[in-house]
């Protein structure tokens, strides 16, 4: 795992930054450029060394890359960074219930109960997620493709008491990926904040946007790096 993490990671960001396009690791292709709200663009791709069903995703926004996820066909998070404080988190295996594309699509609904280990600036920390998604029945069409809308929470002890996080997300059966939505979090004092991470445009290879290191929608007014904390995690 190590070495395919590193194959993934080469050059991040610095190969992200040349000429205002993004550029994939060496034996890896991109295959997909999200244009989202809250001032957030995406790339997936996929690398050469890795599992079937594997990708990386690069979040940025209007300061730059901020954030690297890499996941399973099932969506689930083996680890991600954080690309401005060099924080990385990795997924405790085997899962007491793991996150199941499969289990949504052919249900409707996925429960999941995991752990996550982080290592950052002030050292390590354990966070015991617990929370579900859900199909809601309707569906959207974005950007000439179909996206069904979850319903999700999740929720993790903090110390402190629990920090929730809660909304609607999309997600796509042909891709088998999540996007986000809109959400609020509850933080352990009682307070709360939204943000909507919906998709409006995408991109595959050939078409215009594709790559692009400029995300193009509220830019100026929003704090696009609120995005990072994603579902633990879903778009």
């Amino acid at each position: 795992m190590a070495l395919l993490l590193s194959s993934g990671l080469s050059g991040m960001p610095a190969a992200a930054q040349q000429g205002g396009f993004f550029t994939p690791p060496s034996g890896c292709a991109a295959f997909l450029t999200v244009q989202s709200r809250s001032c957030y663009v995406s790339h997936y791709w996929t690398c050469e060394a890795d599992p079937a069903g594997h990708h990386w995703r690069i979040g940025i926004g209007e300061d730059g890359p901020f954030s690297l996820s890499y996941t399973d066909s099932e969506f689930r998070w083996l680890r991600s960074y954080d690309l401005r404080d060099g924080g990385e988190s990795v997924l405790v295996e085997p899962e007491e219930d793991p996150a199941s594309l499969t289990e949504l699509f052919e249900t409707g609904t996925d429960s999941m109960v995991y752990t996550i280990i982080e290592e950052g600036p002030n050292g390590s920390q354990q966070r015991d997620y617990v929370g579900f998604d859900a199909l809601t029945g309707d569906s959207v069409m974005v950007d000439g493709h179909l996206l069904q809308i979850t319903s999700f929470s999740y929720e993790y002890e903090t110390g402190f008491g629990p920090r929730r996080v809660s909304g609607n997300q999309f997600v796509s059966e042909d891709w088998r990926l999540f996007f986000g939505g809109t959400e609020t979090v509850t933080t352990p004092d009682g307070g709360t904040f939204e943000g909507n991470y919906s998709p409006m445009e995408f991109a595959e290879p050939g078409e215009d946007g594709f790559l692009s290191m400029t995300p193009i929608y509220d830019c100026g007014n929003t704090m696009s790096g609120l995005f990072h904390e994603d579902r633990a995690q879903g778009g």
